[in-house]
């Protein structure tokens, strides 16, 4: 057969109005009306005397379907002009820069309390299920009515040094660093903080704002026992106190589970402790790791600054091989005896030791929550203006709110719940359908042999069983 063959007498050709592409996210926009989101957005852009041609709050919405599909760029939203046969017009996009303009510090702060509000919703409709709301699992213990939250900082690189507040970072380019709060229970981003590329990780007023922040978003039933996860970068004596004394609110236990420090001291403690002192670590699923162990070392530290205001504080180690991609970092003891020693502090009151260092490890999940984060937009920060990429991110955080909801409420576990949104994409989003009409309705016709035709069909017909928001 002739190379590409298949080609010849092939033409491309533009004169079908009737197919509709990226229909996969159709059930996204529809869960973003029958919970009351729309009119929430809506709302929080009202200006008086401001009538809009195009709503603005399907407009928030429909930037973050952009952004599910792969937008990188604010001109991308024009890609939803092929859901018009189905959805309406679509805004300009000079349109969709006014409308990020319009986006001032009052406008984003009802904008979280939509987003809050609409948490609420999913989460009652979550906790409604048969099986309930899904309290982590670690170990074969579950964390039944423990609300865990992780904090993180990543870093975004600028395209331009002209970009307002774009700064040095610490790994010597230019660019931004955002402090991230998620919920590991639902993979909910919480909080998304712009800051400038100098901005440190732990900077304690700026992370304790981010969990006040995020605690606000959580429904109030799920703020009274928390699990607060961060890594030693984000470490400071003054987030721990606000952890430890429940954000300053009676009532409230929470606990944090936070990377510790690994100085000469915790060397010098670790080296005293006896061999009866290890106890075999575990994975998350209760199996045995092979050549690593945990133990305490509270009584061989001085943590009388810490216990005064910080009662409870414990401090574990984990040790383990020591890997060649850790070598650079690693101090001269580890070297010598070629093990990593990996140190947690916790103010945890029960709980074997193994479990709690499986239970801190776990909070590598908030990476995969950066990384989805990233690749919803939060990696390309499309202005020179502070005011519009500010925005910007907010819009990431709906995005990531809607693929959340959407993965619990319209996606069985068999149907890619748990899969990456690359995958959602390829799957399920970018599936094209042909539009007609009969029998008093629209029909969207898809491929028949289309592997995840029943998760598209599905997803929809799910989120049109959904209640709808009463407004």
């Amino acid at each position: 057969m002739p190379c590409a063959a298949w080609a010849d007498r092939l033409e491309f050709v533009g004169d079908d109005d009737r197919l509709v592409a990226s229909v996969g996210v159709l059930p996204i926009r529809l869960l973003a009306e029958k919970t009351g989101l729309r009119a929430a957005l809506s709302a929080a852009w009202a200006r008086r005397g401001f009538n809009p041609v195009y709503d603005r709050g399907q407009l928030a919405v429909d930037l973050a379907l952009t952004l599910l599909l792969g937008g990188e760029a604010i001109s991308d939203f024009q890609g939803l002009r092929h859901l018009a046969p189905v959805t309406g017009p679509v805004a300009s996009t000079p349109t969709v820069w006014r409308f990020l303009d319009e986006a001032g510090e009052e406008t984003l702060a009802r904008l979280g309390r939509a987003v809050a509000a609409f948490r609420r919703r999913w989460w009652d409709l979550l906790a409604a299920r048969p099986k309930g709301f899904p309290w982590l699992t670690v170990a074969g213990k579950e964390l039944i009515g423990i609300t865990v939250v992780d904090l993180d900082a990543t870093l975004v690189t600028a395209g331009s040094e002209n970009k307002e507040q774009a700064a040095a970072t610490y790994k010597g380019g230019v660019g931004f660093a955002p402090n991230l709060a998620t919920c590991d229970n639902t993979d909910d981003v919480l909080v998304i903080d712009p800051r400038p590329g100098n901005a440190t990780a732990n900077d304690a007023a700026d992370n304790i704002a981010t969990l006040t922040r995020a605690v606000e978003r959580i429904p109030g039933a799920w703020r009274h026992r928390m699990l607060i996860r961060l890594d030693g970068a984000g470490f400071s004596h003054q987030l721990l106190e606000h952890i430890a004394s429940g954000g300053g609110k009676r009532g409230r236990r929470w606990e944090f589970s936070v990377g510790w420090p690994r100085t000469d001291r915790e060397m010098e403690a670790i080296a005293k402790l006896p061999d009866g002192a290890w106890t075999p670590a575990i994975e998350q699923d209760g199996g045995l790791v092979e050549d690593a162990y945990v133990a305490e070392l509270t009584g061989l530290l001085d943590l009388s600054a810490w216990t005064e205001k910080i009662p409870g504080v414990r401090i574990l180690v984990r040790d383990e091989p020591l890997h060649p991609k850790y070598l650079a970092r690693a101090t001269e003891q580890e070297k010598k005896r070629g093990r990593r020693y990996q140190l947690i502090a916790v103010n945890a009151r029960v709980g074997q030791l193994a479990w709690l260092d499986a239970r801190h490890r776990s909070h590598v999940h908030v990476e995969n929550d950066v990384k989805q984060g990233k690749a919803l937009g939060l990696n390309r920060w499309p202005s020179r203006h502070w005011t519009i990429n500010k925005a910007w991110t907010q819009i990431v955080l709906l995005a990531a709110n809607l693929l959340a909801a959407y993965r619990w409420l319209a996606l069985e576990p068999g149907d890619l719940r748990a899969a990456s949104l690359k995958l959602l994409r390829f799957r399920l989003f970018d599936l094209p359908g042909r539009l007609t009409r009969g029998q008093r309705r629209r029909w969207l016709h898809l491929r028949t042999d289309w592997p995840w035709l029943d998760a598209v069909v599905g997803s929809w017909t799910r989120v049109k069983a959904l209640p709808a928001a009463v407004t």
